[in-house]
């Protein structure tokens, strides 16, 4: 009986003795903490430029409202300077112009439809 024992701990030892090669000769798993890595500062990155891009948006957009109401005020202006109430006003006070009588208005003909 001895004997058939230490046949059978041999062969467990035998088993135990062989070695289990790694694939890519064990270079998978620092290879894919280095990726890990790369892809972390990548992720990091990547979110620092889109809250700077979008700080600037925000600014872009704040400059745009500005802008709108700059061209509303301005728009405004030159509906009260060119009012025809005014023109008439400047022209006759500045200008010292006045409407032309009936007899010396002249009608031109020989353009377009009308004529």
């Amino acid at each position: 009986m001895l004997g058939k024992k230490q046949r059978s701990t041999n062969k467990k030892n035998y088993v135990a003795e062989v070695e289990i090669v790694a694939p890519i000769g064990g270079l998978a798993v620092p290879l894919l903490i280095l990726l890990m890595l790369i892809s972390c500062i990548a992720v990091v990155q990547s979110s620092h430029k889109s809250r700077k891009l979008f700080g600037q948006l925000q600014d872009l957009r704040r400059e745009a409202m500005l802008l709108e109401e700059d061209w509303g005020r301005l728009l405004l202006e030159q509906s009260t300077w060119a009012s025809p109430d005014r023109v008439q006003d400047m022209a006759v006070q500045k200008l010292k112009m006045q409407a032309p009588k009936a007899r010396e208005v002249k009608m031109v003909g020989g353009y377009g439809k009308a004529g």
